[in-house]
């Protein structure tokens, strides 16, 4: 299987879902999807296209677009082939539906987003605080207007 042939049948499935879907290399390719029908097209992704692997699922901010991405990065045990999606989310209402129902390892990726950036994922068997002190829940730390970021007392250790 290869990225042409992926993104044939992805776009051929959902032609009103999949949009901007393009191949960056033989092994890379870039798609976005309507958020509502995120975990369909992660199904389909994993049960027709052998993508069985979550590889990581993450929150990006764009205050200036008042949009909030929800970058998923999904790998193949059986192809080289590796898809990022992405679902993009009104800032001032981010919800998805979990994709922990096809993908078990999105439970705690979704929880970290949640607690960081204020995604909240819909049907999520445990949608709780995971990382964050009990003081700064809600603060959603990872959004570019949060006070402080980015943080640039850090130092660099290396």
């Amino acid at each position: 299987m290869d990225a042409n042939s992926i993104i044939s049948s992805l776009t051929g499935k959902f032609p009103e879902d999949i949009f901007d879907a393009n191949i960056e290399s033989e092994i890379r390719i870039v798609a976005k999807v309507k958020p509502e029908n995120v975990v369909e097209v992660c199904r389909y992704l994993k049960e027709d296209l052998s993508f069985g692997h979550l590889c990581c699922e993450f929150g990006v901010d764009y205050p200036d677009r008042n949009e909030i991405e929800v970058i998923y990065v999904i790998g193949s045990y059986e192809h080289p082939v590796v898809l990022t999606m992405k679902a993009i989310l009104p800032r001032d209402n981010p919800e998805v539906e979990s994709v922990v129902p096809v993908y078990w390892n999105a439970n705690w990726y979704e929880r970290e987003t949640y607690e960081l950036f204020g995604v909240k994922y819909l049907n999520h068997p445990d949608l709780k605080p995971l990382v964050l002190p009990k003081e700064m829940l809600g603060e959603w730390p990872l959004r570019k207007d949060y006070k402080g970021f980015p943080n640039k007392t850090a130092r660099n250790l290396v």
